[in-house]
């Protein structure tokens, strides 16, 4: 699936922030747009360790609070939301392997401009995004549209998942599946659902 190979062509920006401020932002190479607004939104929510996923149009937006620090990214519609947050967990996992954020933020002078080459580490991330193994894919059948379509499941839902199988909710074209996932990735079920919003 070419959105799962070639996550980077379809993501508007990926941003670390705090309450105060942007600590980190990448774009793509000639992105000119700003996100502030955006941004805004998801600084008003408080809760920790939970992701958001935010519909806005021609765009999905995926936020998490972790570890004081907020991680959001930006994409095509055309990217599952599993991808998204799979992509954030890695880059909140390599930012805090590679900064002791705790201590850099605790000094009220510091540069933003010290996290510059994180940039790198954050385009090596998208260029292998498929080679992580941070998702699986799973094909499942869909009776609404009478096709089998994949599902793209986050490895740590289903391995830190507290009982099997595991429930999640896809949304495509207007309707919803649920699905139930065992702990060998395999689907054990798919059921049409309602949805409101």
């Amino acid at each position: 699936m070419p959105v799962y190979r070639n996550i980077g062509e379809f993501l508007e920006f990926i941003n670390i922030s705090n309450d105060e401020f942007t600590i980190f932002e990448w774009k793509p190479p000639k992105s000119f747009r700003r996100f502030d607004l955006d941004l805004n939104i998801v600084k008003e929510n408080p809760l920790s360790d939970i992701f958001f996923h935010k519909d806005k149009g021609n765009m999905k937006i995926v936020h998490i609070r972790n570890n004081n620090l907020i991680y959001t990214v930006g994409a095509s519609i055309k990217v599952q939301f599993q991808l998204l947050e799979a992509l954030l967990e890695h880059v909140s996992f390599k930012f805090h392997e590679t900064y002791d954020i705790d201590v850099i933020l605790s000094y009220s002078n510091f540069n933003p401009n010290i996290f510059n080459n994180f940039k790198e580490m954050i385009e090596d991330i998208i260029k292998n995004f498929a080679d992580l193994d941070l998702v699986k894919r799973i094909q499942v059948e869909c009776r609404v549209c009478r096709t089998v379509l994949p599902l793209f499941v986050k490895r740590s839902f289903i391995q830190n998942a507290e009982s099997y199988p595991v429930p999640i909710v896809y949304v495509h074209e207007g309707h919803a599946i649920l699905c139930f996932i065992d702990q060998n990735f395999q689907h054990r079920g798919v059921e049409l659902v309602n949805i409101t919003g």
